[in-house]
């Protein structure tokens, strides 16, 4: 018997979620930069004003006092970080959804007041505060505020009740895998908002980690609307009295600057310096990777094919990386790596692998890569195929049909077939005794995997996207090997 779901409503919220986390990691890279801001503006009075045979005692004064506070204050500061996520990612997710809930309709209710008050002194009318009747620069300000917290609250609160209502099995297929908590240093690059696969990039990802970082680091402009208004306060330009008060002028510099570089295309420049990196590390995954491989199986010209983001809103795809569209490659690579090495073979005409499975190249020109692809699919752990009706990945369908039942198989619908078609592949490798698959109106198929206990299942959506094919491996994925993700095994000769 075939059970057939269809994913849209859980794959609804991926764009929201990551949203959700472009700001976290904003925010969290902010405390850091606020700890820059805050030794430059102590430093800049004694660094301003000094003799040059007192500069070189004023420079090491600093750089002591720079590690004193990087001691006491930014490590501290990391590590209530890693402990606060490592705790919330203990709490159950509807309750976390429920305070995030409550927190956005309060901001929300705020945002909306503050925002008619606005309007109203805009239009005439009198609106006392605190510091007596509300001007026109404060209710500039106000509105200014009122309107872009708004619009962050909103796209919280769609996520908090996307959250609440989605079922378990979806949320965690959008979510994605999530390390223990007792890894720490993987936990806080998840809160960095780093792709998932650094941890298993091998020991020389400092550079990627910090290209991925800068990611997060530009988000940081998204902000931006919040500093503005300071400009907008009367008197803001007289308020400043030396060299120790540059933290609004310099806050208000480094957000515009973000700003004006994420506009500008620098998240996606840095995106793929990142990605460019990764791959050129990712090529020796076995090198330090023991663990069984996740074959990837597809037609060398699907490598190009790229799906969109079509959940959410401009707003919410706004940070960047946030909606940016992703090949299969890459959506295997960010969700199958913590359960083993994500391999595939490679394009002969193309030497040069894209951003996701590691490429496995045959120099032979006879038909010696069938070999190689059996001895891979036989020891691997999972296998992933894009089926299509070239005459490679037909050979490939019947290698990976007549092995029903001793390997665990997740299918992905190819992008470039139509719903009819793959349709029929599915009915085409699905086990004996499935039965027919029958969809509803407007659903095409995503995948399709054999689950113990369940048996056959189809998972369908209303579009082939970055969501539902994220969600639907996910889904797959966690069906076959749970949620918890395979530790990372180093080979023999390294452990000696």
């Amino acid at each position: 018997m075939t059970r057939v779901d269809a994913i849209d409503k859980a794959a609804g919220g991926y764009v929201r979620l990551r949203f959700v986390r472009a700001i976290s990691a904003s925010l969290i890279v902010a405390l850091s930069l606020g700890f820059v801001l805050w030794f430059l503006s102590w430093k800049a009075d004694a660094l301003g004003h000094t003799t040059l045979d007192q500069f070189a005692q004023n420079v090491g004064l600093a750089v002591a006092a720079f590690l004193t506070g990087l001691v006491s204050y930014f490590v501290p500061a990391a590590v209530v970080v890693i402990v606060t996520g490592a705790l919330i990612d203990l709490l159950h997710r509807r309750l976390i959804g429920a305070a995030l809930l409550g927190f956005s309709l309060w901001v929300l209710f705020y945002a909306t007041t503050t925002t008619l008050a606005a309007l109203l002194v805009f239009g005439g009318m009198s609106i006392e505060i605190s510091s007596g009747p509300m001007t026109v620069a404060q209710a500039t300000r106000f509105g200014f505020l009122g309107i872009f917290a708004g619009l962050i609250a909103y796209e919280l609160a769609r996520h908090a009740w996307w959250q609440l209502t989605a079922s378990a099995e979806g949320f965690c297929a959008v979510r994605g895998w999530r390390p223990p908590p007792w890894r720490l240093l993987t936990t806080l690059r998840r809160h960095l908002g780093l792709p998932g696969f650094i941890s298993y990039v091998g020991r020389k990802r400092v550079l990627v980690t910090f290209l991925y970082l800068g990611v997060a680091a530009l988000n940081l402009g998204f902000l931006m609307a919040f500093t503005i208004p300071m400009a907008l306060r009367p008197g803001f330009e007289h308020e400043q009295r030396g060299p120790e008060d540059i933290e609004p002028y310099a806050g208000l510099a480094v957000m515009a600057s973000l700003l004006l570089l994420n506009l500008c295309g620098a998240g996606a420049i840095l995106t793929r310096r990142a990605d460019a990196r990764t791959t050129k590390l990712y090529q020796g995954v076995r090198e330090w990777d023991a663990r069984a491989p996740i074959v990837f199986l597809r037609a060398f010209d699907q490598d190009d094919e790229r799906l969109r983001a079509w959940s959410g809103d401009a707003f919410a795809r706004w940070p960047a990386g946030v909606g940016r569209s992703r090949t299969l490659d890459e959506i295997l690579l960010e969700n199958g790596s913590p359960y083993g090495p994500v391999i595939a073979i490679g394009d002969p005409r193309d030497p040069t692998p894209p951003l996701g499975a590691a490429r496995v190249f045959v120099q032979s020109r006879d038909e010696a890569w069938k070999d190689v692809v059996s001895d891979l699919v036989h020891a691997s752990q999972a296998v992933v195929m894009c089926p299509n009706d070239t005459e490679g990945v037909q050979w490939e369908l019947d290698l990976l049909t007549q092995e029903h039942g001793r390997l665990r198989v997740i299918f992905l619908a190819s992008p470039e077939l139509t719903p009819d078609r793959s349709l029929a592949l599915f009915e085409r490798v699905a086990p004996p005794g499935a039965g027919a698959l029958a969809l509803k109106p407007k659903q095409i198929p995503i995948a399709a995997f054999d689950q113990p206990g369940l048996g056959w299942r189809v998972l369908t959506a209303k579009r082939l996207s970055v969501e539902t094919y994220t969600t639907a491996l996910n889904i797959g994925l966690q069906a076959l090997f749970g949620q918890a993700g395979e530790p990372l095994t180093r080979p023999k000769a390294e452990r000696r």
